[in-house]
């Protein structure tokens, strides 16, 4: 095992963990985090439309109406604010860049400390119908990167990945390096009792993650 960071995160909330995970080398959209409309549609401009509005502090945003994509002017930016902060009285929102690129595969990544084994690794197919379908795998963290793509290609999806139907294959190596890239980041800050990246967008040119978070336990 690594020896624990001098650093250790804040808290398990999205922006500290896409930070944490962003300095090991995972890739996520460009976002800013807002508490109010105009401030949303400033960064909506900055960062280009369409852009893509979430509630933060939710652990299940996309069935709570904390989510909104493919959001394309400043009108259509406000009405999904308002009705965003109606549904979740969330205090804090992030606007980020949309993300789609074709022939992409949704995977869920991430680390969960067991009692006995210490950090354990997941991988699987990911997205909103992780729970309805689970297709998973693990090995103990930190990953090589070897044995992160053998943990990739060990699920039942691992044909998605490698091209389905006439779609052309996924970047495995890039989605490999991410997963080895959180297995490091979790054994390497003990405060996390879980850190995950759910989805993590894998596509012919690369792997981005959409959204991320950890829980920080009592022994951090």
């Amino acid at each position: 095992m690594p020896p624990p960071s001098p650093s250790p995160a804040p808290d398990g909330g999205y922006p500290a963990v896409r930070a944490l995970l962003s300095s090991y080398g995972l890739r996520f959209p460009p976002a800013a985090f807002v508490t109010d409309a105009d401030t949303a549609v400033t960064e909506a401009r900055r960062i280009g439309p369409p852009v893509v509005l979430k509630a933060m502090g939710l652990a299940h945003r996309t069935g709570a109406g904390g989510v909104a994509l493919r959001i394309g002017g400043e009108r259509e930016l406000r009405a999904a604010f308002a009705r965003m902060a109606a549904a979740t009285g969330a205090r804090s929102y992030a606007v980020e860049a949309m993300a789609a690129p074709p022939y992409a595969v949704e995977l869920m990544i991430g680390v969960r400390r067991d009692p006995a084994f210490g950090p354990v690794a997941l991988a699987g197919l990911g997205g909103v119908r992780a729970e309805l379908t689970p297709d998973t795998a693990l090995g103990l963290a930190p990953l090589t990167r070897e044995h992160a793509r053998d943990l990739l290609l060990s699920l039942r999806g691992a044909p998605l990945l490698r091209g389905w139907r006439g779609a052309p294959p996924v970047d495995l190596a890039g989605a490999a390096e991410a997963l080895r890239a959180l297995s490091l980041a979790a054994a390497e800050h003990p405060e996390f009792t879980a850190l995950e990246v759910n989805p993590l967008l894998v596509h012919p040119s690369g792997a981005l993650a959409l959204d991320a978070h950890g829980v920080v336990g009592a022994n951090g």
